[in-house]
């Protein structure tokens, strides 16, 4: 018999009734229509506004229609937006996790560029954006590209479609396809060059997720992540690194973000699904 521990983490396969949560196929059809309409209405929204229309276009955009969808659909909150705090051994098996996850990226970035060329324009544009001459300056970049992305895209992809994906694949199937989406989602003429370590964070936040079952927690890693690129580009002895995505990482950074990669999986545990029932 699963723990109440496991059963809390595990998204029902249900059809209705309390615990009930979205299909594939029905969150598919969600990330499509989000897409759209950011693009019909986040993009204006930013081009009329400027920033305060970007932290508009997340609230509207992303976070809006998947809780409108879960709510109207007659889905579990709870279990779909995995609305549970998370134990301290996950807490600190995710932040492991995630140091080693971006180091890794890192690697990503730099073999990506090998192929797809860094707009340096548009890192120039891009740094002079996230460079705080103030401390006001800061908290609002830190609002605008930390506190706001971590809680709306997280809500839609972590949330709304990792649930949906876990009904209809199994977890490392759910985990690579959520992940893979939210690359995709984060493509634009500018931005190819992101695409894989986005979509390998993307991975690494999912997979948090569906060891935890705490979509809190990748909320906060989300939050670290952008907070600490943030701080690396508004200081001058950091910034160029921060940048540095043609520049090839150090080797051995390379084991040690490896061994912090088992460490984190190690204390985070398997998923649920990955687990053998135990004899009544």
């Amino acid at each position: 018999m699963a723990t109440d521990s496991e059963t809390s983490t595990r998204p029902p396969s249900g059809a209705g009734g309390q615990g009930k949560v979205p299909s594939a196929g029905a969150v598919l059809g969600l990330i499509l229509g989000v897409a759209v309409l950011y693009l019909l209405g986040g993009v204006p929204l930013q081009l009329f506004l400027g920033e305060p229309g970007l932290v508009l276009a997340q609230l509207l955009f992303l976070a809006g229609p998947p809780v409108a969808f879960v709510v109207w659909g007659g889905y579990d909150l709870r279990r779909t937006f995995a609305l549970r705090w998370p134990v301290g051994r996950h807490l600190v098996g995710g932040v492991v996790l995630l140091a080693a996850g971006t180091q890794i990226a890192w690697f990503l970035a730099w073999l990506q560029s090998l192929v797809v060329p860094v707009p340096e324009e548009f890192l120039e544009t891009m740094t002079e954006m996230l460079t705080a001459d103030s401390p006001q300056r800061f908290i609002w970049l830190l609002f605008m590209v930390a506190v706001i992305p971590a809680a709306a895209e997280e809500v839609l992809f972590r949330g709304a479609l990792l649930s949906g994906m876990r009904r209809g694949l199994p977890v490392v199937g759910a985990v690579v396809v959520t992940g893979l989406i939210f690359g995709v989602f984060h493509l634009a003429p500018q931005t190819g060059f992101r695409i894989l370590p986005t979509a390998w964070l993307g991975m690494v936040l999912a997979w948090v997720v569906v060891c935890s079952g705490s979509l809190p927690l990748a909320m906060l890693l989300h939050f670290l992540n952008n907070a600490a690129i943030l701080a690396m580009v508004a200081h001058p002895l950091t910034r160029e690194l921060a940048r540095g995505t043609e520049q090839a990482p150090p080797l051995l950074l390379l084991p040690l973000a490896l061994a912090m990669l088992l460490l984190g999986l190690w204390m985070l545990g398997r998923p649920p699904e990955m687990k053998k029932p135990r004899a009544s």
